[in-house]
């Protein structure tokens, strides 16, 4: 019976890769008995997650290109967050996006109190999950990193199992140095126990600055490379690996001559496996903070091996 109670919203953050979709999938299939939505925000034009979550017919909205935290898009958020107050739902998951500053989180919630038409959200928490492969890499370079591990209260930290014991270690000191508050959990495909949800993360105090990084200005681009041939698998390999020290993040779906596969570059990591859902065109979201350096590779490392004409906007 969900009465009048409020909505339990967790925010969940990571930077690209790190396993946030994985982990919706599991928390949907733990919470299978219950009512949830999903906020899904991912920062290219187009969407690559949201669909494989509305398999398991959970409402799922989607906001894209650019983060929910910008200006450019927190009215949006807001929107959402008032018309989702009006299903019956007992759970509300945002998953932002990967390059998101969740600073300003509490201060966009506390917008919408007095607004909701239907109940009044219950914010339980914000996890972060962090890629321990790639972390240490990464923190330093990228604010909005740091920013996420600042603003959690709970950090998955994922992929253990291809991590060192030393470099586990250095990660883990590095989170503490950042958030010291945060609880600590540890995992392999984000396999974790889910007993945080019988406990309200928020009672672990956290100190976040309240101003949020993610400008217009700043962000990074993202293009779509959209095309509707049928390519070998080694050239299109070729492809991404030559394209690895020009990009944040690429992702999509493209259609080999094996078949629909779903594409997912973390660092030099290539992941090319099965897609569950046949697209009408082939899509990658190359996602690059390289300018049109970036966009050149693109298109002459596409004419060096392709013969098929695509686009890129």
């Amino acid at each position: 019976m969900m009465g009048n109670k409020g909505i339990k919203l967790y925010l969940l953050t990571g930077f690209l890769g790190a396993g946030k979709t994985t982990f919706l999938k599991r928390l949907i299939d733990h919470l299978a008995e219950h009512k949830i939505g999903i906020l899904m925000n991912e920062f290219g034009q187009i969407s690559v997650d949201g669909p494989l979550l509305q398999q398991n017919d959970v409402d799922v909205v989607e906001i894209n290109n650019g983060s929910v935290f910008c200006s450019c898009l927190k009215g949006a958020f807001i929107d959402a967050l008032i018309a989702y107050s009006e299903l019956p739902i007992e759970y509300l998951f945002v998953e932002s996006s990967g390059m998101a500053d969740p600073s300003n989180i509490e201060q966009i919630l506390h917008s919408v109190i007095g607004k909701v038409k239907g109940r009044e959200y219950d914010y339980q928490g914000s996890i972060c999950l962090v890629d321990s492969v790639h972390f240490l890499d990464q923190v330093d370079v990228l604010a909005a990193i740091e920013r996420q591990i600042a603003a959690s209260n709970l950090i998955l930290i994922n992929k253990v199992d291809l991590t060192a014991a030393a470099g586990l270690r250095a990660v883990k000191e590095k989170i503490a140095a950042i958030n010291p508050a945060a609880e600590q959990v540890e995992a392999s495909y984000c396999n974790i126990s889910f007993d945080f949800l019988q406990r309200n993360l928020k009672k672990i105090a956290i100190k976040g600055s309240g101003e949020c990084c993610n400008t217009p200005l700043n962000r990074p681009a993202a293009h779509v490379v959209r095309t509707d041939g049928i390519f070998p698998r080694e050239k299109f390999e070729d492809f991404l690996l030559v394209l690895v020290p020009w990009a944040i993040r690429m992702k999509g779906f493209f259609h080999l001559e094996d078949g629909w596969k779903q594409i997912d570059v973390v660092g030099s990591q290539i992941d090319i496996k099965i897609a569950a859902i046949p697209r009408s065109v082939s899509e990658l979201v190359i996602i690059t903070d390289k300018g049109l350096p970036a966009l050149t590779e693109i298109y002459s490392n596409w004419d060096k091996r392709f013969s098929v004409e695509m686009s890129v906007s």
